[in-house]
C-alpha cells in the first residue's frame, strides 16, 4: 500500500487515482532507487500538500527545488530527476496531457570519478587487514569481479556454477538481465570453500543474527546495501586508509586496475554490465599513461 510508503500520510493525496499512478511508478524502479524516489515524491506533496499530480505546474517544481539551495548540486539533481521521471511516467500512460517537468534544467556537477578509485597498495590493505571471512570474501568479489552492491546481495549460492571455463558467477543486473562473470582461477577456491556448507537456495552474505519464524525454522535473512556499505566502511578504517570508501569505489577500482593491466575494454563492459561501451569508455581516462606533451619535442 502506498500510503505505508509515505508513512500513513495518506492526506497528502487527494486522489486516489495519484496514489495508484505513483504506486506503479516507484514499484518499476530498482531497490536503491525507490528509497530515494519514495522520499522525493513525499516531500514534495507535503511541501504542496493540496497539490495533485494535474494540477502541478512547473513553477511549482522550480519552488520546491530552490529550497533545497543548500544541499550540493548531485543532491538536487536526485530530486529533479525523481520528479521528471514521475511526470514523464504519467505522460506516458495517458494520465497526464503534459509534462510540467520537461522544462527542468540539470545542474553541472564535477565529475570525481578520478577521485574514488584505490591504489593497488590500498586494496591489498583492505582485504588483507580483513579477519571475517564473510566480509573478506564481499570485498574480494566487489573488487575482483566489479559487480554492483545490488547485484552483491541477490547472490545465491546456485548463482555460482563450475563450467568447462572455470567457476561462472551468475549476475542479475540492471533491468533483471542476467550476465556471466568469469571468477580468475586465483580466487574461486575461496569461493567454494566458503559455499560448500550452503544449501543451493541460501543466499550467500546473510546476518550473523538468525531469525526464527516461530516453527523451530531459524534462518538468516540477506545483507542489505546499508549493511555492505558499513562493512566497506569498517574495513578502510581497520586497514588504516585515509580515505572513507563505499563498495561503488571498488567497482571503479577493478575496472580502473583491470583495464591498466591489459584488459580489453569490451571485456571490462561486459564484466560491469555496462549497457554503453561509452560508460566503460570512461575508465580509459582516469589515469592516461600519455598526453599530447608526450609526443612534442623537449623546449
Amino acid at each position: 500500500m502506498f500510503n505505508l510508503i509515505l508513512q500513513k500520510n495518506v492526506s497528502l493525496f487527494r486522489h486516489s487515482e495519484d496514489m495508484a499512478l505513483i504506486a506503479a511508478w516507484v514499484y518499476q524502479k530498482g531497490p536503491k532507487t525507490q528509497i530515494y524516489y519514495k522520499r522525493v515524491v513525499k516531500e514534495f506533496y507535503e511541501f504542496y500538500p493540496q497539490l495533485t499530480l494535474k494540477t502541478t505546474q512547473i513553477t511549482h517544481l522550480v519552488l520546491f527545488l530552490k529550497t533545497y539551495k543548500q544541499f550540493s548540486d548531485s543532491t538536487r539533481n536526485t530530486y529533479k530527476n525523481a520528479l521528471r521521471s514521475l511526470f514523464s511516467f504519467a505522460l506516458k500512460t495517458g494520465y497526464l496531457e503534459r509534462n510540467p517537468a520537461l522544462a527542468l534544467e540539470s545542474l553541472k556537477v564535477p565529475d570525481r570519478f578520478h577521485s574514488k578509485v584505490l591504489s593497488r597498495e590500498q586494496i591489498e590493505r583492505l582485504i588483507q587487514c580483513e579477519k571475517n571471512q564473510r566480509n573478506q570474501l564481499i570485498l574480494k568479489i566487489l573488487y575482483f569481479t566489479g559487480i554492483r552492491v545490488d547485484e552483491l546481495t541477490q547472490l545465491k549460492t546456485n548463482s555460482f556454477q563450475q563450467s568447462t571455463q572455470g567457476l561462472i558467477m551468475l549476475v542479475v543486473g540492471k533491468g533483471r538481465k542476467l550476465r556471466s562473470v568469469h571468477i580468475p582461477d586465483h580466487f574461486k577456491e575461496n569461493i567454494l570453500d566458503y559455499i560448500i556448507n550452503l544449501n543451493p537456495e541460501d543466499y550467500l552474505f546473510t546476518n550473523d543474527r538468525r531469525v526464527d519464524f516461530g516453527i523451530g525454522d531459524f534462518q538468516r535473512s540477506r545483507l542489505n546495501h546499508s549493511q555492505i556499505f558499513r562493512i566497506v566502511k569498517s574495513a578502510a578504517a581497520n586497514a588504516g586508509l585515509d580515505v572513507k570508501p563505499s563498495p561503488h569505489w571498488l567497482r571503479h577500482t577493478s575496472a580502473t586496475h583491470a583495464i591498466e593491466a591489459g584488459a580489453p575494454v569490451h571485456v571490462v563492459q561486459r564484466s560491469l554490465g555496462h549497457e554503453s561501451i561509452s560508460t566503460t569508455g570512461r575508465y580509459l581516462e582516469i589515469r592516461p599513461k600519455e598526453s599530447v606533451g608526450d609526443y612534442l619535442k623537449k623546449v
